[in-house]
Formats: structure tokens, C-alpha cells, sequence
């Protein structure tokens, strides 16, 4: 529980990539999993990051301890993905306390949490964060909704109905609570593809163990080609979400480490939101592949999958919620390229220079080519990266301001960035492992992610271009996506192979 909390405060104080492997490994308890990270992720990481010394000692041991119990309270009956919509209404009272009136929804651990991170408006607008306790006269806990997975987890709603907090709970700025709402979900959002990934391992041990003793016409299971097949996905799908979600704990350890030595609440958040799109495209990528894997896991059990008392049912059910909470999908998928194209728009990233020089290379011919281990997987990474790059920057000179109305373009180019992310980060783990099961699972891994780059950028040329302009870019999205036929069946054998002999994920 200490993990993230300093060593001043009660906690231990460890580093991120700690963090993201108790978070993994704690996925496999299920319902208490999700007790355990909204506790110990957006129910204490509020405080860390934006609490004064004063707030810090009074209840950052608590939380270390799990004396205190905490729970995040953003979300409302009419505010969900729109957090800046919300209604609830913080009030100055004489002598400087907060009066808090509103009502919060589908707040995680509300049953039994002592310390409420509670978001509100101060007179109705200026976004602002407050730390509140359950025995705060006026707060009340409506009853556990009944929910569809997860049924060990608290979910409850919360009142406030003239909720009196003292003028020293304000957490951060008046005014500025977005800053801790929002970067505080951008980590939220990674411990929770960190969570998937441990739910993933699990999924794929349950499953190769039934098929190595289910028989049918008179072999196991296992040994025929499809079942293999799925095993092999399940463990490439895996792989690519581990190296994903391990590449960015490495990526935020530095930053954070280097932001905490100069210990100032701007450097902190500005490492915070340096992250902010990696932390999107890991939920968005890690939530539906263990959608993808825990749906294998059903089939793989046939009838069988479908009844309760085994124990693929309770993973098919707990595993939905996870592409919704903490950001749906959908507004992930706007925040990749909506953040990137804000940063271009100011100066902090050079968006249009890399796609003319990528229209440049496309035109003439020059495209890279690659030798060595992987090459054929690094030219198609290559051809990816150029790809989203085109598409970009003809979706910014096509629609300027109105690209905000094109949902359906921005979440394309969100898909491609998460595709180029998640085949950029297991070539690159493949190569320095120099491993044969490493490389078959980078292959695996391309051959499938590159052939849904291929149709989804040709659906994307045909919107963000007109006239000789499309033709254009249709012409160089064909020409880059031009890829040498992969035996992908051999491949998988070679998984699926190593996954029935190591009972499970092989790695």
C-alpha cells in the first residue's frame, strides 16, 4: 500500500516499475484487485502529488497502513467522461471552511472508505479538489450497486449535503483542480493496463491447463491447430501489452525520479502530463486485449466457459469494465491525438515538418530499408510510422479547426498511434532479448497489427483528402504498406507449442 508514498510519510517509497509489477501481480485477486488499486492508485496518489507537507502528514500513513482507506470521487449522474461538467458545489463559508453540495456516482471502495478525494465547483466554477472524511457530518453512502462483474467490490454513490470540510482540505489550487484530477487519472490509467497485463498471464495458464485435459475425438484439446492458435494469440497479445506497459513504467521512473529531485509541484505535474498520451493508448491497448484474451479463454472451455462454476465466466464478466472506467476507450482514443495536436499547435511538438518529409520520401521513393535481426518487422514499423504521419498532417491542413468534429478521424489516428506504439515497443524488446520465442512473438505481433494498419489507413486516406490530393495519398499509403507475406501459421505453432509446455504464458 506504501509502494508510492515516501518514505516520510509512512510509505516505502519504492519506484514505478515496483509499482506496476505489485499492480500486476495483483490482478489475480480479483474483485480485492480493484479494492487495492483505487486505494492504493487514485485514492492515495492525489495526496503524494499534490498535498501539502500538512495534508501529507495527516493522512498519507493511514493510507501506507491501510488504517485509512481511500476512494476517488470525480464521476456524477450526469457528469461521467465530461469530469468538467460536473455539478457539485463547494461554497466559502465566514470563517473559511468549504461547504460541499452534490452527489458523486459509481464511486470505487465508497462502502468502506475513510477519506474521499472529492471534486467540486467553487461557487458553481471554478474546478477544484477537495480531501473530505466519510465522518464528515452531511456526507452519506448510498447502497452497493449490483453490478455485472467485480461483485466483491464496493460500489456506491455519495451525497453531500452541506458537507462542511475545513478551509486547510482544499487540495491543490483553487480553482486548479483539473491538474489533480486529470494527471492524477493519466497514472490511474497505466496502473490499470499494468492491472490488465496481470489478468492476461492468468487467463492464458487457466486456459492452456483445460485444453492439456479436456479431450475430444479422442486427443486432448490442446494438441489440435486451432485450440494452439488461440493459446498463441492470447500469449502474442500478452507480449504486446508487457512490453507496452513496462516501456512506459521505465519512461516514467526517469521522469518522475528526476522531477521528485527537485521536489517542485510544477516540475511533478509537467512529468505527469509528459506521459499523458502513452498513459491513454496503454489503457486503451491493455483493456481490449484482455478483452480479446478472456473471450479466447471462454471458447477454449466451450460449454463450459459459459457456466459460473468455472472459472472463465468471472474473467469474461470482471474484465468489461476496465474499457470503461478511468476514461471510456472513446475518450482515450480523442486524448491521443487531441494532446498531440494541442502540442503541436503550441510549439512543444513539430507535427507538420515529419509529415511533409514523409509526403517528401513517399513521392521519390526513398523509403528505408533494413537488414538484420527483425528487418522485415522494422520496414513495416517504418511504413507504419510514415503512414501516421501522412494521415496526420493531411487531417490538420484538410479540417484546421473543425478536426475536433472528426471523432471518427481522430480515433483512426489514435488506433494507428496505438499500432505503431505497440509494434515499435516489442521489435524493439525482440531485438535485445535475441531470443527466438522474443522474435516469433515481435513477427506474430506485426504480421497482425501491420495488415489492420493497411485497411484502416487506406479508410482514413479516403476521408482526410480530396480529389488529385486522395489519389495521391492513396497511391503512397498502398506503396508503404507493401508487405512481404509472413507464415504466421508457423509461427503460431512455435507459441503455441511454448505455451502448452510451460503451462502458460512462456515468458
Amino acid at each position: 500500500l506504501g509502494i508510492d508514498v515516501p518514505e516520510a510519510f509512512g510509505g516505502v517509497g519504492l519506484d514505478r516499475i515496483t509499482s506496476v509489477v505489485v499492480n500486476e501481480a495483483m490482478a489475480s485477486a480479483g474483485s480485492f484487485a480493484v479494492t487495492y488499486a483505487a486505494h492504493s492508485g487514485i485514492g492515495t496518489l492525489p495526496t503524494v502529488f499534490f498535498g501539502t507537507d500538512d495534508q501529507k502528514r495527516r493522512y498519507l500513513p493511514g493510507l501506507a497502513a491501510g488504517t485509512t482507506v481511500g476512494a476517488y470521487a470525480l464521476t456524477e449522474p450526469s457528469a461521467g467522461s465530461d469530469a468538467m461538467g460536473i455539478r457539485t458545489r463547494a461554497t466559502r463559508q465566514e470563517d473559511g471552511s468549504w461547504r460541499l453540495d452534490g452527489a458523486k456516482q459509481f464511486i470505487t471502495n465508497a462502502g468502506f472508505a475513510d477519506l474521499f478525494t472529492i471534486y467540486a465547483k467553487i461557487d458553481g466554477e471554478q474546478f477544484s479538489a477537495f480531501l473530505v472524511e466519510r465522518a464528515t457530518p452531511g456526507l452519506s453512502v448510498g447502497a452497493e450497486e449490483a453490478k455485472m462483474g467485480l461483485h466483491g467490490a464496493s460500489t456506491c454513490s455519495v451525497t453531500l449535503d452541506a458537507a462542511v470540510v475545513p478551509a486547510d482540505n482544499l487540495l491543490g489550487e483553487a480553482g486548479k483542480g483539473h491538474r489533480v484530477a486529470f494527471n492524477v487519472l493519466n497514472v490511474g490509467r497505466f496502473k490499470l493496463a499494468a492491472a490488465c497485463l496481470g489478468g492476461m498471464r492468468p487467463a492464458i495458464g487457466t486456459a492452456a491447463a483445460y485444453a492439456a485435459q479436456r479431450s475430444a475425438f479422442g486427443r486432448r484439446i490442446g494438441e489440435f491447430p486451432l485450440i494452439g492458435a488461440k493459446l498463441a494469440g492470447m500469449a502474442a497479445r500478452t507480449y504486446a501489452v508487457e512490453s507496452v506497459v513496462y516501456r512506459i513504467a521505465g519512461l516514467l521512473e526517469t521522469r518522475l525520479a528526476a522531477a521528485e529531485d527537485v521536489t517542485s509541484p510544477d516540475a511533478m505535474r509537467a512529468a505527469l502530463e509528459e506521459y499523458a498520451v502513452e498513459c491513454s493508448l496503454a489503457k486503451v491497448l491493455a483493456s481490449e486485449e484482455l478483452g480479446f484474451v478472456v473471450d479466447e479463454l471462454v471458447q477454449v472451455h466451450g460449454g463450459y466457459g459459459y457456466i459460473e462454476e468455472y472459472p472463465a465466466a468471472a474473467a469474461y464478466r470482471d474484465a468489461r469494465i476496465h474499457r470503461i472506467w478511468e476514461g471510456t476507450n472513446e475518450i482515450n482514443r480523442l486524448l491521443v491525438p487531441g494532446t498531440l495536436l494541442k502540442r503541436a499547435m503550441t510549439g512543444r511538438l513539430d507535427l507538420l515538418g515529419p509529415a511533409r518529409r514523409a509526403q517528401d520520401a513517399v513521392l521519390a521513393g526513398d523509403l528505408p530499408t533494413f537488414e538484420g535481426p527483425l528487418a522485415a518487422e522494422r520496414g513495416a514499423l517504418a511504413a507504419t510510422r510514415a503512414a501516421t504521419l501522412l494521415l496526420s498532417g493531411a487531417a490538420v491542413q484538410r479540417f484546421d479547426t473543425g478536426l475536433d468534429e472528426e471523432q471518427e478521424v481522430l480515433a483512426g489516428l489514435a488506433d494507428l498511434a496505438i499500432d505503431l506504439f505497440a509494434m515499435e515497443s516489442v521489435v524493439e524488446r525482440a531485438v535485445r532479448a535475441s531470443a527466438p520465442i522474443h522474435a516469433d512473438f515481435a513477427r506474430l505481433v506485426v504480421a497482425d497489427r501491420v495488415a489492420a494498419v493497411e485497411q484502416r489507413a487506406k479508410s482514413l486516406a479516403a476521408r482526410v483528402a480530396e480529389g488529385d490530393d486522395a489519389r495521391t495519398l492513396g497511391a503512397g499509403i498502398r506503396r508503404l504498406m507493401r508487405t512481404e507475406p509472413v507464415d504466421r501459421i508457423a509461427i503460431s505453432r512455435r507459441i503455441a507449442a511454448a505455451v502448452t509446455e510451460h503451462s502458460g504464458y512462456p515468458l
